[in-house]
């Protein structure tokens, strides 16, 4: 029975052991036999620390892991969005760049940057390069700076990973160049008006454009090195190669110099020897050019006049420094042809790998980008458009052509109301952009862009700077003005600023760590160091002990002014929110008090208010209609006092008593006496006054009985009337009882007598005297003169 027993219990075991075998095996055929298609859809969602976790799992995930398809794959789904089955080329495969030479590194690459850049606590480095606006910045190869100064005619060398700025500034002036102490008053030059710089090495070279028409060049050795210094060389041309106006435009095109001038004229330089080795020909009218660009390797040279015509020069060959030919060919393209509004132009590029000049045109104001495809055999012009009216006029461009193959050219455009916008250049077939992003909320004009194909960094006018990801658009960081707020309002009531905070210019380094942001008279450093193991979250405790451990901690002192500054600026900005909330909330309780002094609320006020304004306009109708009235009873009791003269003849009369040729006869209509002009030939004096003014009252209709009759012997004729007396308006008033008017007076005039001719006068009537009678006489001249003149007035209106 024991001996059974432990047979039985060695089965068990066996069966056991055997069972967990099959198992394990069975899980790793099972994990193993997954498709690669479908292994590879799985592990393209991975990151790269995982796929590298997962290479160390087994032999066979070592393998897949391996595989650059997989990298590849990954790259896509992590970046570009894109699955197995997707096609990369088009619009996601414009913003492609190749860093490395495997998918594998790549991957890594972008993913090691992009975490830095998004999640490193370095800080921000600012500076002064000099006392005055920074009007563009050049990046040395060692990671120095350059800074001009257009007001001042200098350049600063500086290091603006650590704020120093080295002493002695390169001036325009040729007298110890780059010797001095760096004092504004006494280095430098204030009839400068163009500048360009660049470097060869360690060597600064600078060319410089004065208002007389000299171009002068400066040229550094170890322009960075603080520990020696030594004079920098300065050239100035010769009295016959200069310029007979202003030199607005000067660049560097390798070791050449190009300057365009405002008489007219492109002329090439020689910086060694300070040497014109050509001169473009004069225009009949001369037009100024203000800007020039060229690629002289292809022998193209291209300048924008100020009217926005653009002359492209082809064709020269040889050296610049030895002997160059003249072009072969010249070529003016007017500016109706790109831009019909007439809009000044503000950039122009040209595109270095296309066999024919093709040129990128920016226009100030404008919603819309050009490309010109110029065909110099047959002179004709091929304008394409690019651009979108919803994100606003386009202020700052930046074209990024090809370097390899493979790669697509690009067009970077900041716009007005704080959009970038990402054209493809070779996509002619629609004219919106591919990419667009709002960079800006507040809607701040992008004053500039700059793109490397890992990172889009984009500067406003208010000096935010804001980095995203150069392929997701994602937003990364965000930079603010280095300048303090209490320099950036205007230094009087409604003055200008007094620093420009509008970012100017952004260079971002070679090895894609760095970047430099000039902001008025700062320029800002900033450098994506590596990330704590913590990520970046870590305690602020472990990292700085690891910068002590390094020796990389900054000093207390400046951080104890950076506190300061900080201190300062918040309490301005404090004092100015103050401010506005009381001026704000001033004017509210101001009217708040008005109204509980009424016992109103604001909805009750508008209420009454539109009581009273509907009140108001009722009584100013019923006022007008009444005087309206008033006015016509006047005017028809004057009429009737006029014709009072008229009455029925006495019994004792003779005939002679009604003469042919009275003044006014009266006719008899719906019983009422109408006056009519006379037409007797016995008053000459009378009728040549009146004889164009006929006043009578409102015709009415015929009564059918009429209550007075005119005598039979009467010789007017009833004859309807030529001209009604105007209206009067309403806005005369009453005459008053007391007081004597012309319009009071009855329109009456006493007969002249004649030695012929007798009037009988009513029984009733007074003799007037003949002081009496000549006042009412001139009245009456007077209010028919009035009368002629308001009717005058009528017809000619």
């Amino acid at each position: 029975m024991q001996s059974r027993k432990t047979q039985l219990s060695q089965k068990v075991v066996s069966t056991n052991s055997n069972n967990a075998s099959s198992t394990v095996s069975q899980h790793g055929s099972l994990l193993l036999r997954i498709p690669p298609e479908n292994l590879a859809h799985i592990t393209s969602n991975l990151e790269p620390r995982s796929l590298l976790s997962l290479a160390k799992v087994c032999v066979s995930l070592n393998r897949h892991v391996n595989d650059e398809h997989t990298w590849h794959l990954a790259f896509l789904q992590h970046y570009f969005a894109i699955g197995i089955e997707a096609d990369l080329y088009g619009a996601k495969y414009l913003l492609l760049r190749r860093f490395a030479g495997t998918w594998r590194q790549e991957f890594i690459l972008y993913y090691s940057l992009l975490r830095r850049w998004e999640r490193s606590r370095n800080a921000t480095t600012a500076h002064i390069p000099h006392h005055s606006a920074v009007s563009g910045i050049h990046l040395m190869p060692s990671h120095g700076l350059l800074a001009s100064s257009l007001r001042y005619g200098i350049v600063s060398r500086s290091l603006p990973s650590t704020g120093r700025v080295l002493r002695g500034f390169l001036d325009a002036s040729g007298t110890g160049t780059g010797l001095g102490i760096g004092n504004p008053n006494t280095e430098f030059t204030p009839n400068v008006s163009s500048v360009a710089m660049g470097s060869d090495g360690g060597t600064a070279k600078i060319a410089w454009g004065f208002r007389n028409g000299d171009v002068a060049f400066t040229s550094a050795n170890k322009a960075m090195d603080a520990g020696s210094r030594s004079a920098a060389k300065f050239s100035r041309c010769s009295v016959g190669d200069e310029h007979n106006g202003v030199v607005l435009d000067v660049i560097w095109d390798g070791g050449a110099v190009l300057s365009a001038s405002a008489d007219g004229r492109i002329k090439i330089w020689d910086p060694k020897r300070a040497r014109c080795v050509w001169t473009s020909s004069a225009s009949v009218e001369p037009d100024a050019f203000d800007k020039v660009v060229s690629i002289l390797s292809k022998g193209i040279v291209v300048a924008v006049r100020r009217s926005g015509t653009i002359v492209i020069w082809h064709g020269f060959e040889g050296d610049v420094l030895e002997s160059l030919s003249s072009p072969t060919s010249t070529l003016s393209i007017p500016s109706s042809v790109e831009d019909p509004v007439q809009h000044p132009i503000s950039s122009v590029h040209i595109d270095y790998n296309s066999a024919t000049p093709t040129l990128l045109a920016s226009f100030t104001d404008s919603l819309f980008l050009y490309r010109l495809d110029v065909d110099l055999a047959t002179g004709v012009v091929e304008t394409t458009k690019f651009g979108d009216a919803a994100v606003g006029c386009v202020t700052s461009v930046a074209p990024y052509f090809a370097n390899k193959d493979g790669e697509s050219s690009l067009v970077v455009a900041g716009t007005q109301l704080g959009c970038v916008a990402i054209f493809g250049w070779d996509v002619l077939s629609s004219p919106l952009p591919t990419h667009k992003l709002e960079a800006y909320e507040d809607a701040s004009t992008v004053t500039a862009v700059a793109w490397n194909g890992l990172v889009l960094v984009t500067g406003s006018a208010a000096g935010v700077t804001k980095v995203f990801h150069g392929i997701t658009m994602g937003h990364l960081r965000t930079f603010a003005s280095p300048i303090p707020r209490s320099r950036a309002v205007p230094a009087f009531a409604g003055g200008p600023l007094a620093v420009d905070p509008a970012v100017r210019q952004i260079l971002l380094g070679a090895e894609r760590e760095t970047m430099f942001v000039a902001v008025g008279d700062h320029v800002l450093a900033w450098r994506a160091g590596p990330v704590p193991k913590g990520g970046f979250r870590a305690s602020a405790k472990n990292s700085a002990g690891k910068k002590k451990e390094r020796g990389d901690i900054s000093s207390k002192a400046l951080q104890y002014l950076e506190m300061r500054q900080q201190i300062a600026e918040s309490k301005h900005l404090l004092k100015e929110e103050g401010r506005f909330t009381q001026r704000a909330y001033g004017r509210e309780r101001e009217q708040q008090a008005r109204l509980n002094s009424l016992g109103l609320d604001e909805v009750e006020a508008v209420e009454y208010v539109l009581m009273l304004s509907r009140e108001e306009a009722i009584e100013r109708d019923r006022t007008a209609s009444s005087s309206r009235a008033f006015e016509e009873a006047i005017f028809e009791a004057d009429c009737e006092m006029e014709t009072g003269t008229t009455f029925a003849p006495s019994s004792g009369s003779s005939a002679s008593s009604s003469p042919p040729h009275t003044n006014s006869s009266p006719i008899a209509r719906n019983g009422r006496p109408i006056p009519r002009a006379s037409t007797s030939p016995g008053n000459d004096t009378y009728s040549n006054t009146s004889t164009k003014i006929q006043v009578s009252p409102p015709f009415r209709a015929e009564a059918t009985e009429a209550s007075f009759s005119p005598p039979a012997t009467s010789p007017v004729s009833p004859t309807p009337p030529s001209r009604s007396f105007p209206p009067i308006s309403s806005s005369v008033s009453p005459p008053r009882a007391t007081q004597k008017s012309a319009w009071s007076t009855p329109l009456t005039r006493s007969p002249v007598a004649s030695p012929n001719t007798s009037r009988a006068s009513p029984p009733s009537s007074v003799p007037k005297t003949p002081t009496k009678a000549r006042k009412e006489d001139d009245e009456d001249d007077d209010l028919q003169l009035a009368i002629a003149l308001s009717l005058s007035q009528m017809q000619m209106k």
